[in-house]
């Protein structure tokens, strides 16, 4: 194949590409900004990063143990 044909191959890629993003329903972000919030509401007793955990050994990303760098001074 040769650079034309390889060119005209890209753009036909980018105009289904296009075609296809044009076709995705749109919504205002003010609507958008009222659902996340919503959403964000009604399940604040699900989220850890705001109430936290009852017990420290609940939490899954706690550290292990203490690091220690050793080198040669």
């Amino acid at each position: 194949m040769n650079k034309f044909q390889e060119g005209l191959q890209q753009q036909r890629r980018l105009i289904e590409q296009l075609r296809c993003e044009a076709q995705i329903t749109r919504f205002r972000v003010s609507q958008c900004i009222d659902d996340l919030q919503k959403y964000c509401d009604s399940h604040i007793e699900e989220d850890y990063l705001i109430r936290g955990f009852s017990k420290p050994s609940e939490n899954p990303f706690k550290e292990k143990g203490k690091y220690q760098i050793v080198g040669a001074l």
